[in-house]
């Protein structure tokens, strides 16, 4: 059993990302910047994040990479557009090659979601034109490597025989990025849980073998959960307090923790009307969209599979999703994107999406 406690965790003063010779206008396609990823690689920082007229779905949004030798100044390195909307970058080192992966999105306002995912690979030459992977109507949240294999956490509507396909996550791995095959399929949908659809899942492998992590639901508290690699049938899942939304897990000398956006209230509740069973669902997300949120830092207890709130950072409507990259020792670059943290207001999240974003970067230690 692991005794440590949680660390000590200051942040410095966020601080606005400033870019040099920025390639995009930033009142047309520029508005908002947001989802983005962070990992250091050959000494250097790699971001990328999403830029589009608002959060939501647009063909006019755009993927871009960006470098820095310190995380203070950024240099634009590559811009990707697409026919559709893409959104949630992610980077990977796999055989000392750097890579990034992404979403692509429909774009209709009421009917939308994954359309596919992709990768590009960085070269001597430059990055790659995008290679789509063999599966369709997924999207990805989180990939990471172990025992020389890629693992990737998707989430899919994909069903058979269902008038509506339940959404569901499971994993995909890979030994060479061409071949890919669902290695783990979840027990969790709302056949098994209720109300309760599954998407974004954040996960890490644990010394004693363990995947262990945390999945977002759509309009209910967080599951976690934790099971032997290879015994991927027999799940511990524990229901969480906390909706963790774009949860982002890492660690540290041996603890586990969590940044995601945060809503201040609680009690997204998951037992039906009695009368009115879907009223909940509605009410739930009534509540949840018009509620203040934060970008928050959490501890993740992996023997409890619980969350524990540690300390919100300055922001505030459209908010939550971060990057996390080890600058050196006990400290880490986080970067997370919000409404201007400036503007002396506390707007909700639904009147941030259609507003601007803008990332932050701050500095996290850990004592």
């Amino acid at each position: 059993m692991n005794n440590q406690k949680p660390h000590v965790i200051s942040f410095s003063s966020p601080e606005e990302l400033s870019f040099d010779k920025h390639p995009l206008d930033l009142v047309h396609r520029n508005r908002s910047q947001a989802f983005p990823d962070l990992i250091r690689y050959q000494r250097r920082f790699y971001l990328a994040f999403r830029t589009a007229p608002s959060h939501f779905p647009s063909t006019k949004a755009h993927l871009q990479i960006f470098t820095s030798d310190s995380g203070e100044k950024w240099s634009s390195e590559y811009v990707l557009d697409h026919i559709h909307d893409v959104r949630d970058p992610h980077f990977l080192e796999f055989q000392n090659e750097l890579y990034l992966f992404f979403m692509s999105h429909t774009h209709g306002f009421r009917h939308h979601g994954p359309e596919s995912i992709s990768y590009l690979k960085r070269t001597a030459t430059g990055w790659t034109e995008p290679t789509e992977l063999p599966v369709r109507k997924s999207g990805i949240w989180d990939i990471k490597t172990s025992n020389g294999r890629v693992y990737m956490s998707t989430y899919s509507r994909n069903g058979e025989g269902e008038h509506k396909p339940l959404r569901q996550f499971r994993f995909l791995a890979s030994s060479d990025m061409e071949h890919w095959e669902t290695v783990i399929t979840s027990p969790i949908t709302r056949k098994t849980l209720g109300s309760y659809e599954t998407s974004e899942a954040t996960f890490a492998f644990d010394p004693q073998g363990k995947i262990v992590g945390t999945i977002r639901s759509l309009i209910y508290p967080n599951l976690n959960f934790a099971f032997h690699i290879d015994q991927p049938n027999e799940w511990q899942i524990t229901v969480d307090r906390f909706k963790c939304d774009g949860p982002r897990l890492f660690s540290h000398d041996g603890e586990y923790y969590l940044a995601a956006r945060r809503s201040l209230f609680y009690g997204l509740r998951s037992e039906p009307y009695r009368l009115f069973p879907g009223l909940r669902n509605m009410v739930n997300i009534a509540r949840y969209s018009f509620s203040r949120k934060r970008t928050a830092l959490y501890h993740f207890d992996k023997e409890k599979l619980q969350i524990t709130h540690i300390a919100d950072l300055p922001s505030h409507g459209d908010t939550g999703y971060s990057a996390v990259a080890h600058l050196e020792a006990n400290r880490f670059l986080l970067v997370y994107y919000s409404s201007d943290i400036h503007s002396g207001k506390d707007i909700t999240w639904a009147r941030g999406q259609v507003g601007e974003t803008k990332l932050y970067l701050t500095v996290l230690t850990f004592r």
